[in-house]
């Protein structure tokens, strides 16, 4: 199932229970409350998600697991990160086999041969494929790119690739987007980007910041698709500081901000820390500020 057009994912935090093991109970009963909000669909095993504190088969227990309750109804994104290209191909097509309507997978790092990676997988996986250009996954700052913009526009015209999810490094990726096709799948990934997006031509985005605000997120990008950019200011103003905060704090900071809105996602997985009384109280302000309370 692959909607239309503006097209908002979120990355789905992994709940975790009181002996820290996936709380996979949560994860449905979550999974049916995002089911009647606006958003398009779940990118799974992502950062936010804490993919490298899962192994493999909880990485596609929870795909089974999602696509129970939401095949049909919302997009799945399984997600892959792997410089290996057999070891690529493997996972993905896991994840396509466990329900994943789409795999997303991260420009390779360790690889200077970067179109050659996506020549090899590319035609050898079950499902389109979402490519992400995210150097330093965790570090949401990072301004470090991979290739060239005429290199990395280029992966989008390869068979099989649905849509390209773009970097933090907005001076990088408006060149990308200048040597794209106009109607091509261009992806903004922050939702402090999202006004930014908007103006250089973005018609789909995968946000942390959807998992508590979607229908706004659909918002900016379909005002940005028909050019209202006073609108899509406007809409951003409102948002900008909750999406800063929370993202400072990754998957702790999104947890805590979807347990205030009544969903079940306790902490982060050990070692990592929770939000502070403090920190929570702080975000509560920012949230009720911005409409989402």
């Amino acid at each position: 199932m692959i909607p239309a057009d503006p097209i908002v994912v979120a990355p789905m935090p992994t709940p975790f229970d009181a002996d820290d093991q996936v709380d996979y109970a949560a994860i449905e009963r979550n999974t049916r409350r995002w089911l009647e909000t606006p958003l398009s669909g779940f990118v799974l095993n992502s950062e936010n998600g804490e993919e490298s504190f899962l192994d493999e088969a909880e990485r596609i227990q929870i795909v089974k697991t999602v696509a129970a309750i939401a095949s049909g109804k919302k997009v799945i994104i399984g997600g892959v990160d792997s410089p290996s290209v057999t070891d690529t191909v493997r996972k993905a097509n896991e994840l396509v086999a466990a329900g994943a309507d789409l795999v997303r997978i991260r420009i390779p790092r360790l690889t200077d041969n970067f179109e050659g990676y996506f020549e090899q997988v590319l035609p050898r996986i079950d499902a389109p494929v979402l490519i992400i250009h995210q150097p330093a996954p965790g570090m949401f700052a990072q301004t470090q790119t991979i290739g060239t913009p005429e290199s990395v526009a280029g992966l989008v015209g390869m068979p099989n690739v649905f849509a390209y999810l773009a970097s933090g490094n907005i001076r990088f990726e408006t060149m990308v987007r200048h040597f794209m096709p106009a109607d091509a799948g261009f992806w903004i990934g922050n939702g402090v980007l999202l006004l930014a997006g908007a103006a250089l031509g973005t018609n789909g985005a995968c946000l942390m910041f959807a998992n508590i605000a979607s229908g706004q997120c659909i918002d900016i990008i379909s005002k940005g698709m028909n050019a209202d950019i006073a609108g899509v200011r406007a809409v951003h103003r409102e948002l900008v500081e909750v999406d800063y905060t929370v993202l400072a704090r990754g998957a702790a900071g999104i947890k805590a901000a979807l347990n205030l809105q009544g969903y079940e996602l306790s902490g982060p997985r050990a070692p990592s820390t929770p939000l502070s009384d403090d920190e929570i109280a702080a975000l509560r302000k920012k949230m009720e500020l911005a409409g989402l309370l």
